[in-house]
């Protein structure tokens, strides 16, 4: 031992193997040490509603199916990816400098982001169509809301400033426009010549909206209105007789007065609006709804309906307050009548159908109707009455009407009606109104009628 410790070429080796030793042990610390520091700064971000641009020949196509905006997702270093995320100074972006025409899947890329950094695109590839670039002017429909105009009002010709807008798009979709309009939807309720200003929207044939641009994309809309009606209140008279046992308590109409529309000889002679209603089939209580007779002389009522409430009571409840001897003879008298209703009851029934077609009548030839709701042109249809008498009811003895003999160029909403049914036999419809457009047949843009 004394002789290797002595000899310096054994202390020289010796120390080299501990020096080699010691690096290897720091080295893995270090190394130990800086996959922790690095796992422990790494982050990811979520970036939503991040804008999407797109390079393109704007003179010469028009690009459709792009998204307005998408989500990025950014991963990497903590301090990196939280700077993108405030700063949001990167670009996604879609590249069709060298497009063709046509359909065709194209990838979202993004740019002035740091290299550090990993990023995902939500969606990452988009379906973009690309088609010639077509600029076309097209004259302006103005549509009036049901909310626009007061009750006994109506609106004239409106006036629109510009008459006619400049619609750019694909060359396809410029082929579908059907209707360019500017609604003017607000509650106002006016009684006078008013303006405001619409926004302008384009559909196809099957009031689809379509992506193009439009400028101006408002128009200044000028609506003269008039008076043509009268307000008259709405005076209920009771006719027939309910059941035995039922009396009614009280009838209160959903709208105290309605707007009788006429020449104003006529309206000054109208002082109240009588409307008879039927009680004889009445057994509880309930709710019906009663068509307003036009009065003599008049042309038409606003509105054509009103909603009756019909509350009934008991003859037996009404009766408490009576005599012993009274109840009783009452109570006999009821008991009877309960025997009889439970008679009518028995024999009375309903039948149901589904998915009866709309047919609409009355159009003149120099319009076409387009059906809005319901969607498909169907309804239910449930019948009340003697089973004896609906047991040879069917469906192909029955049809819902339209009438729409009175409808002019605009949007409609029509009490859809039965036809086919004895006289003994109620309804119910369901929807119980179709919605319309009614357009004028030498008009730019049509739709065509679904009348069958």
């Amino acid at each position: 031992m004394d002789r290797i410790l002595n000899n310096k070429w054994s202390i020289r080796i010796i120390a080299l193997l501990l020096a080699a030793i010691l690096f290897t042990s720091v080295n893995a610390n270090n190394n130990n040490a800086t996959t922790f520091s690095t796992t422990s700064s790494s982050d990811s971000e979520v970036i939503e509603n991040v804008p999407v641009k797109v390079y393109y020949d704007k003179t010469n196509l028009y690009i459709s199916g792009i998204p307005e905006t998408v989500t990025v997702t950014l991963s990497g270093p903590r301090s990196i990816v939280q700077s993108a995320k405030a700063q949001q100074d990167f670009t996604v972006y879609a590249d069709l400098k060298n497009a063709s025409i046509g359909t065709q899947e194209v990838k979202l890329q993004v740019k002035d982001v740091s290299d550090r950094l990993k990023v995902k695109v939500n969606p990452a590839t988009v379906n973009v169509n690309v088609q010639e670039k077509v600029t076309k002017k097209f004259s302006v429909d103005v549509e009036l809301s049901k909310s626009v105009i007061a009750d006994g009002y109506q609106a004239g010709t409106p006036i629109i400033d510009p008459k006619k807008v400049s619609i750019t798009g694909a060359k396809d979709t410029i082929e579908q426009i059907a209707y360019v309009k500017a609604t003017l939807e607000s509650d106002g309720k006016h009684k006078s010549e008013f303006t405001d200003k619409a926004t302008v929207s384009v559909f196809d044939s099957n009031l689809n909206k379509l992506d193009v641009e439009v400028s101006p994309q408002e128009v200044e809309v000028t609506v003269p209105v008039e008076k043509v009606g009268k307000s008259v209140p709405v005076k209920i008279k009771q006719e027939g007789t309910p059941e035995s046992d039922i009396e009614i308590s009280s009838m209160t109409p959903d709208k105290s007065e309605v707007v009788v529309v006429g020449d104003d000889a006529v309206l000054d002679k109208i002082k109240e609006i009588e409307i008879p209603i039927d009680v004889t089939k009445i057994k509880a209580d309930t709710v019906k709804e009663i068509t307003v007779p036009v009065p003599t002389g008049a042309k038409s009522v606003q509105p054509t309906t009103i909603e009756v409430k019909i509350k009934t009571v008991k003859k037996s409840e009404a009766n408490n307050g009576a005599t012993t001897s009274d109840n009783n003879q009452n109570t006999n008298e009821n008991n009877n009548d309960t025997t009889d209703d439970s008679d009518t009851n028995d024999s009375k029934t309903s039948k149901s159908f589904s998915n009866m077609q709309v047919y609409m009548s009355g159009l003149k030839n120099t319009f076409d109707a387009q059906m809005l709701t319901p969607a498909n042109g169907k309804v239910s249809v449930t019948i009340t009455g003697e089973k004896k008498v609906l047991d040879d009811i069917t469906a192909k003895d029955l049809s819902v009407i339209a009438n729409l003999s009175k409808s002019k160029a605009g949007s409609y909403s029509i009490p859809l009606e039965l036809n086919g049914l004895p006289d003994n036999v109620a309804y119910v419809i369901n929807p119980k109104k179709a919605d319309f457009i009614i357009t004028e047949k030498e008009a730019q843009n049509t739709v065509p009628s679904k009348n069958t």
